[in-house]
């Protein structure tokens, strides 16, 4: 019985850190991205989806890197 209890235990709690976000997930947040990890590659470019390509990959939207560019120059 005691053994159980305490594979009810381990199932119960292994949704529960998932649901609530107890694992790495805020690691990558941090990280800063450099110019050459949100250089947009040449297929997203052709088939338009630069936008979605800096979404998907963490990067900052192509205004906030027209404006640093300009500070930059």
């Amino acid at each position: 019985m005691k053994k159980i209890v305490i594979l009810m235990a381990l199932t119960l709690n292994f949704p529960a850190f998932a649901l609530l976000g107890f694992g790495d997930d805020d690691a990558s947040k941090g990280k800063e991205k450099t110019a050459k990890d949100c250089e947009i590659p040449l297929f997203a470019k052709a088939i338009g989806h630069e936008d979605k390509w800096l979404l998907h990959n963490g990067c900052p939207p192509r205004k906030d890197i027209e404006k640093e560019n300009k500070e930059e120059k």
